[in-house]
């Protein structure tokens, strides 16, 4: 499970620099790494962007810092249960809210998503179709990294 917890928090700050938008999207291709890179390395101005942004955004950008600091902490041998339940618990959080917010049609996404939320071949092929690579890579890192932290492993 170490070993699992270890490739799912390397998926997640990979997927930063993978593109996240599907063919389906009429727009060009979109990193997390671009959103950050756009920001200024001013507190102030970090102080500005989470204080305007939505939750789910800073959420989001959370899980990134999680899953880094998880990964530190298990490179010098400390790792932590609880930073791991945290970043994976809040990328499998997101993903159900959405899901949440798409059944209700109020999940304010750039193109509209007519999907039956009973239906799961509707949901796969709306979904390859909006996510790219990097999307999925941060889903698959956060659903392991949730499970191998809810499991655990043992202490060398």
């Amino acid at each position: 499970m170490r070993a699992l917890s270890i490739l799912s928090a390397i998926a997640i700050l990979v997927s930063l620099l993978l593109t996240w938008t599907g063919p389906a999207l009429p727009m060009p291709p979109v990193t997390p790494w671009d959103l950050i890179r756009s920001l200024e390395p001013d507190v102030e101005a970090l102080r500005n962007f989470v204080s305007n942004s939505p939750g789910e955004l800073v959420a989001f950008l959370a899980t990134f810092v999680l899953a880094a600091l998880f990964l530190c902490l298990v490179l010098f041998n400390l790792p932590s249960r609880m930073i791991g339940l945290l970043g994976g618990g809040l990328g499998v959080g997101l993903m159900g809210w959405t899901v949440w917010n798409i059944s209700k049609g109020t999940a304010g996404l750039p193109v509209p998503v007519n999907v039956d939320i009973g239906k799961a071949n509707e949901i796969a092929q709306a979904v390859t179709q909006l996510a790219g690579p990097g999307a999925w890579a941060w889903a698959g890192g956060s659903l392991l990294l949730l499970l191998a932290s809810l499991i655990g492993w043992d202490r060398r």
